[in-house]
């Protein structure tokens, strides 16, 4: 099914219990089909509601090609790896002022927050805006960003649950800047569990799997 829902275009799939959501944020230059499938994976049992929202920007992937994004990257920065250690990306806080108002406007009883890429980096910037909106956070490939800005407010998250993978061969965000966010997010007081696995940049089965643990322990 498909929602507008705020100011944002949603693949839903209801679940039995509409207060229980799970939003999930595709990563730059794919779009919620990207992710959508992953609902019937996570939950087969459909208790849970998913929400995949499309990023609000149309941005080139190659000649005549384009996806959808959170914030602009250019292809030469994605191609040769991106530092956002110290940057807070242009058009951050639009992107996350939208999916807050998705969240907002969902009202649900348990909310869980994941995302790939960029994704993820959006849903860890609203997770620290909203921690009272947040049960769990889930981050797929997701690196550390404005690390001065999300040192001050990532203590808002302690006692929140976490569930954070990344692959040792991603060369698109490094391994290393997952560490560091994680590192982060564990010493704010996040309930968390990092599962490095030795692939790139991707989502792997077993870490699917871990991810429906996850959910259904919330």
């Amino acid at each position: 099914m498909r929602e507008k829902i705020g100011q944002l275009d949603c693949l839903v799939r209801r679940g039995e219990n509409e207060k229980r959501c799970f939003v999930l944020l595709h990563g730059f230059g794919a779009d919620a089909a990207d992710l959508f499938p992953l609902a019937d994976y996570l939950d087969p049992q459909g208790e849970w509601s998913f929400y995949v929202p499309n990023a609000p920007l149309e941005v080139p992937i190659g000649p005549g090609w384009t996806g959808r994004g959170w914030f602009p990257i250019s292809l030469r920065d994605l191609e040769a790896g991106v530092d956002f250690t110290q940057v807070r990306p242009p058009g951050l806080d639009k992107s996350s002022e939208m999916v807050s108002q998705l969240i907002f406007d969902l009202n649900a009883e348990q909310l869980v927050l994941g995302g790939f890429s960029q994704g993820a980096m959006i849903a860890t910037e609203v997770a620290m805006n909203s921690p009272n909106d947040v049960a769990g956070l889930v981050l797929y490939s997701a690196v550390l960003l404005d690390e001065p800005g999300w040192t001050k407010k990532a203590s808002g998250l302690a006692g929140k649950k976490l569930l954070q993978s990344h692959g040792s061969a991603d060369t698109v965000l490094p391994f290393s800047a997952g560490q560091r966010l994680f590192n982060l997010l564990k010493g704010a007081g996040m309930d968390g569990q990092f599962i490095g696995f030795s692939g790139a940049h991707e989502i792997p089965v077993p870490v699917l799997r871990k991810t429906a643990e996850f959910i259904s322990n919330i």
